[in-house]
């Protein structure tokens, strides 16, 4: 590889599991990436508080265990917890937000939708990118069609028994009945659990064999999935596009640079604020 293409050109080489990209298309990378941690922080957070439940218990165990062993050797010992260890281990319970869950993944889709519409109509205006996103229902189409409801998308063409009910329009309602209302509509999507799995596919049967209607649940578990596998295709095409078309890659990612930097958040660490 030419010295010079590295670091002057626009360019990217995907192989599937590692990037290069060029130094001026770096800062959309890093818009995303910081998008994907926020995700998987919410995304994860069940597994780690059960994570730190299980270590509480195993410690109440473990002092338990001391507390017998002083009683055996008569060693007068007393501590009294402000609030009993039982108790503090029953705070760990929490209500999963599946529904925030799906609204935050949907937040994080609509980053790539927009990505999507200022290299492929070549737009930076936000007012322009905004009505696109909006009204153009036929690009919006053509977009779930091309990234997430598509064989091309690797979690999608393993569940594809299960994800082909759903169509591009569904998945749209879904989304606005979600963020608007905090709903779901009625077009035969809900949403379950990824714990519940099992249960859901019964159920999708059971109402299936009863004539009530074909309905297909969707965990957020699955909606994240389809994202991800999402932007892996997007880079795949940026890959594809750059060897097929070199001049015409760089105008395009020129106008997805501008989008992420009027309008991407900038992330400040704690550290970093010299503020008394």
């Amino acid at each position: 590889m030419c010295k010079d293409m590295e670091e002057e050109s626009t360019h990217i080489f995907f192989d599937g599991n590692k990037a290069m990209i060029s130094p001026d298309i770096a800062p959309i990378f890093s818009f995303l990436i910081e998008i994907e941690k926020e995700v998987e922080s919410i995304m994860n957070f069940q597994k780690k508080l059960d994570g730190i439940n299980n270590q509480y218990l195993e410690m109440i165990n473990f002092t338990q265990f001391l507390s017998n062993k002083l009683k055996e050797n008569n060693i007068d010992f007393e501590y009294k917890f402000k609030e009993h260890p039982e108790l503090v281990a029953e705070k760990f319970s929490f209500h999963l937000p599946v529904r925030s869950q799906m609204i935050v993944l949907f937040a994080s889709l609509e980053v790539l939708y927009f990505i999507q519409i200022a290299y492929e109509k070549e737009l930076d205006d936000n007012d322009r990118v905004k009505e696109v996103a909006t009204k153009d229902k036929d690009f919006s189409k053509k977009f779930t069609n091309s990234f997430l409801l598509t064989e091309e998308n690797s979690y999608y063409k393993v569940n594809r028994a299960r994800l082909s009910k759903i169509d591009a329009g569904k998945l749209r309602d879904f989304r606005n009945s979600l963020t608007h209302f905090f709903s779901l509509p009625h077009n035969g999507l809900s949403i379950s659990p990824g714990l519940l799995n099992e249960k859901a596919r019964k159920l999708e049967n059971i109402l299936k064999q009863n004539k009530r209607g074909s309905v297909v649940f969707i965990s957020p578990e699955d909606l994240y999935e389809l994202i991800k596998s999402g932007h892996r295709l997007r880079m795949i095409k940026w890959g594809e596009d750059f060897k097929n078309n070199k001049t015409d890659f760089k105008r395009r990612m020129q106008f997805v640079i501008n989008v992420v930097k009027n309008n991407g958040a900038v992330i400040i660490m704690n550290k970093n604020l010299n503020i008394k």
